[in-house]
C-alpha cells in the first residue's frame, strides 16, 4: 500500500496544539507543537524550553515536500486535560 501522499490529506483536527516530532526527507528534524496544516504544509511553533525569557513563539511554515514524517507525542487528551 502506498501512503507516500498520505500527509497531504491533512493531519487530524486533534492534533492541532499538541506536541509532534516533524522529520524532514532530507537529514534531522525536530519537535515542535502543531499549530496548523494545510495543502501546502504546516506551520508549527517551538516548545519553549523551561526558564526561558521570550514572550512570544516562534513559529516556522514546513512545506509538505520537505517532510519525511510527523509523529504525535503525546495523547490528545494529554494536553487538555481530559
Amino acid at each position: 500500500m502506498d501512503r507516500g501522499g498520505a500527509l497531504a490529506g491533512y493531519l487530524p483536527k486533534e492534533w492541532n496544539g499538541q506536541r509532534v516530532a516533524v522529520r524532514f526527507a532530507r537529514g534531522r528534524g525536530f519537535d515542535a507543537r502543531l499549530v496548523d496544516n494545510n495543502a501546502g504544509g504546516i506551520t508549527v511553533e517551538a516548545i519553549k524550553e523551561e526558564g526561558a525569557e521570550e514572550d512570544h513563539a516562534r513559529r516556522a511554515f514546513v512545506p509538505w515536500a520537505a517532510v519525511r514524517y510527523i509523529q504525535l507525542l503525546e495523547d490528545p487528551g494529554e494536553a487538555s486535560g481530559a
